[in-house]
């Protein structure tokens, strides 16, 4: 009969010797040796394997270190073998990936419109709180919020179709030029050997003027005709306001149960509301000076192009070029090559002092996305979701952030992959990716700032995580 240290006794002893020949603080330690007070000593001795040989010393204690290392050897060795390599588990994600990404396909007629309603009204939640807290009924406050969003979608729509509704007519105008344009180059290239009879044939066929101004009128039917996609926008704003006037309960609920899931929640919301107020503010700014200097140029239908740029201005990386292409044409059919060059670089210059140095100044990385993944997610959700996810691009790549990486201090080393070089070295200063005692993330949302009680939300949150000892 062993004791509660795992001596043995006297006459357990005897005849575990007398029986097997075998030195009892053998025996002894080998039953020991598969209990978790063992495994923890051994642990927290740093895997030496000391254990207590009792007053005698020698033979019989080097037998015991012998025994006890080969136990945790092999019981490490095991858990080796259960643990998947990461490339097999980074597999196994990237299969869970597509088959999601393959359902949201089938659904994105109603992903799309439900998301972006639903980034829409987190953008527009500060306000609604300061009308709450300034004394104002939820249920008025919950109207007003949804007679802004309302109001400022059908504007920005409602302007966009009505400055290009004339489009296919202005282009009409130059039919000749556009011809002269197209010989003219074609001339050029067999100058320097660069196109071959056939070759030029094909290209005066394929850039016919008519087909030209015919994708123009398809493209803006389909806006006028995108009542459809607009309606379920609106309505699912409507149901997502209603059902968010307040959050109190359930937010407290979920911050209670899993801290570090509310928190990349919150920070989703933080973000996604910083990008589309930075984007509009900025955008805004753009598209007025970019009207300026196409009025300036003569440059035909320059409000026109100045909201197209505005609205081009969402979507990440190449919104600028598209933006730009349009108005460059136009004016190379009105007014010639130099007129064409001057929208060029005027609206490098812009974009770049605008977007490039001043922006960054006053609101810094305000979603914190390398220029790759930005680049990337603008293919892959325009696959996925369609020409929705072109706009959607950014915010469904926070989305998807917080849901996988940010949720957990285990993962959330691997946003390495996904943000600049500098935001990662700040983050590991700051002690973000510590397992064991994780840093808050710093990013800051100037609406939360401004509008948010962020003192009683921080006091709450660390309360919880002394009482859950995270």
């Amino acid at each position: 009969m062993a004791s509660l240290d795992g001596e043995p006794s006297k006459d357990s002893r005897e005849g575990s010797n007398a029986s097997q020949g075998v030195p009892s603080k053998v025996q002894s330690t080998e039953g020991v040796a598969d209990s978790p007070a063992v495994d923890a000593s051994s642990d927290a001795s740093g895997g030496a394997g000391e254990v207590d040989a009792g007053p005698e010393s020698g033979e019989p204690g080097k037998a015991v270190e012998s025994v006890v290392r080969k136990v945790l050897a092999e019981r490490a060795k095991q858990a080796d073998g259960r643990t998947l390599p990461a490339g097999m588990k980074a597999l196994i994600v990237l299969s869970l990936v597509t088959f999601g990404c393959i359902g949201l396909r089938q659904v994105s007629n109603l992903f799309g419109p439900a998301f972006f309603a639903l980034t829409l009204v987190l953008t527009m939640r500060p306000i609604h709180r300061w009308l709450i807290r300034k004394g104002v009924p939820s249920w008025l406050s919950a109207i007003f919020t949804m007679t802004t969003l309302f109001g400022i979608l059908l504007g920005m729509v409602g302007l966009t179709v009505w400055s290009l509704i004339d489009l296919p007519e202005t282009l009409n105008g130059y039919s000749s030029s556009f011809k002269s344009l197209v010989h003219n180059v074609v001339q050029l290239a067999e100058k320097y050997n660069f196109s071959s009879g056939k070759l030029s044939k094909d290209i005066l066929d394929n850039l016919d003027f008519e087909k030209v101004v015919t994708a123009v009128t398809t493209v803006l039917e389909y806006l006028t005709s995108a009542g459809s996609l607009l309606g379920m926008i609106i309505l699912s704003m409507l149901f997502i306001t209603v059902d968010t006037m307040t959050m109190k309960f359930r937010s407290a609920i979920v911050r209670e149960h899993d801290s570090h899931f509310h928190d990349a929640l919150e920070g989703f919301e933080g973000r996604v509301r910083q990008y589309w107020i930075v984007s509009s503010i900025f955008g805004a700014i753009v598209a007025v000076v970019n009207g300026i200097v196409l009025a300036v140029l003569h440059v035909p239908m320059p409000m026109a192009w100045a909201i197209f740029s505005f609205v081009t201005n969402y979507v990440p990386n190449i919104g600028f070029v598209v933006g730009l292409v349009p108005p460059a044409l136009m004016g190379l059919l009105d007014s010639g090559w130099l007129t064409a060059l001057w929208v060029v670089i005027a609206y490098c210059i812009i974009n770049s002092v605008i977007q490039g140095i001043v922006q960054p100044k006053i609101t810094g990385d305000a979603v914190g996305l390398s220029t790759t993944v930005t680049f990337l997610s603008l293919l892959f959700w325009t696959v996925v979701i369609g020409p929705l996810g072109a706009i959607l691009a950014v915010p469904l790549t926070l989305f998807a952030k917080a849901l996988l990486i940010d949720s957990s201090v285990q993962t959330r080393w691997l946003e390495v992959f996904v943000i600049p070089e500098s935001e990662a070295k700040k983050r590991y200063d700051s002690g973000f990716y510590d397992v064991e005692n994780p840093a808050d993330d710093d990013f800051v949302d100037f609406m939360s700032a401004e509008l948010d009680d962020r003192r009683e939300s921080h006091r709450l949150k660390l309360s919880l995580r002394r009482k859950s000892g995270t």
